[in-house]
């Protein structure tokens, strides 16, 4: 059996016990969905009432950066501020090594794969986003402490550039090893800048916002579950970075990076190759038109409500994060099966991060395609 299949029937496994824990071997249910591994190597399988058809969302996982029970008293910590967008806790417990959550399941699709399959109305989609995004905001206005704590941050951005670096330096594309590029600068559509040693350098120095605040801390569509009213009714789910304390400036460029990590589309094939002058990275790809409006709808409301907030350091700062989350997803592309748009998210860490220090242009929420 190969491993991914082993990996799935672990997950059914595991849940199905769970489940038949909750309700003491007496269950009628129905699978229905098995969800893909996510970044921190979890799965979610949903089950389906034979008596009731109400559904259930069993997520199990071991070895994970954040326990699943951490992870439930950061999903509390929410509950103060968005309580009708969060799916209720069922059972907890551990199985065969396994944690493991059972919660009450309001839907079966993400926004982000309604938004890419089209099962509705894109109006009606950028009404549940703008909804969520502006929930999420509101929330950040009404949590804000100061003076920010940087060591009590969930998402510590050190750290961070550490696995990134770490994941980059592991990385081959396109028969590239990364690693041996280090070093060398790199030409963007025949456009020269840092190697790839100095962008990492360039965004580690982030500066210190005046506030802290509380947030969900992974805000983005493959993270909103929507309901299965015909309504804006909208679930967040995966709580591991929940919690007080986040830097707003890096949670805004979740808002707004992730569209261009997961929906840009290619007009011809990417190149990599490396040179007697440094790495050249050739690409052309966009952002469909109507994708265009939800990064542009979440800048709108983020500029509405901390508009004040955004200066000139401000910006700087959220491209560094917009950088480090453009090259963080290169670790994953194999996940989401996009790993042919490695060239283009490298090409756009190295933009961004330039453009963090540049003094000829620092234009937040712009994407280079």
């Amino acid at each position: 059996m190969e491993r991914r299949d082993q990996i799935t029937f672990d997950a059914v496994r595991i849940s199905t016990k769970a489940m038949n824990a909750l309700f003491e071997n007496k269950f009628n249910s129905e699978l229905i969905l098995i969800s893909p591994p996510g970044s921190s190597g979890a799965r979610v399988s949903i089950f389906k009432s034979a008596d009731t058809e109400f559904l259930y969302a069993v997520k199990c996982a071991r070895d994970t950066r954040i326990s699943l029970s951490d992870e439930v008293r950061k999903r509390d910590i929410l509950a103060k501020y968005i309580p009708s967008h969060l799916p209720e806790i069922l059972w907890t417990g551990d199985v065969e090594g396994f944690e493991t959550i059972i919660s009450e399941c309001n839907g079966v699709h993400t926004l982000h794969n309604l938004i890419i399959n089209g099962d509705l109305p894109h109006d009606q989609l950028l009404s549940i986003w703008e909804d969520a995004v502006s929930s999420f905001i509101t929330v950040w206005k009404n949590s804000k402490t100061f003076p920010f704590n940087k060591d009590l941050c969930p998402r510590d951005f050190s750290k961070r550039i550490e696995r990134i670096a770490k994941g980059l330096y592991e990385k081959t594309i396109m028969d590239v090893k990364l690693s041996n590029i280090w070093d060398k600068n790199i030409y963007v559509n025949g456009e020269e800048y840092p190697s790839i040693a100095q962008m990492l350098e360039n965004i580690s120095n982030i500066g210190t916002p005046s506030f802290g605040v509380t947030c969900h801390g992974d805000p983005q569509p493959s993270n909103i579950i929507v309901g299965r009213e015909a309504n804006k009714s909208w679930y967040c789910v995966d709580w591991e970075w929940s919690g007080p304390n986040h830097d707003w400036r890096m949670m805004a460029s979740h808002l707004y990076g992730w569209w261009f990590t997961r929906c840009i589309t290619l007009k011809e094939r990417p190149l990599i190759s490396v040179t007697n002058r440094g790495v050249e990275l050739n690409y052309h790809a966009f952002l469909p038109n109507h994708f265009q409006s939800y990064p542009q709808s979440a800048f709108q409301l983020l500029e509405k409500t901390f508009g004040e907030n955004l200066d000139e350091g401000a910006r700087r700062d959220i491209n560094k994060y917009l950088a480090a989350l453009y090259l963080g997803d290169l670790r994953f592309l194999g996940i989401w099966n996009r790993e042919v748009f490695a060239v283009p998210l490298l090409a756009q860490g190295v933009i961004t991060a330039n453009r963090s220090v540049s003094n000829l242009d620092n234009s937040v929420f712009d994407f280079s395609i």
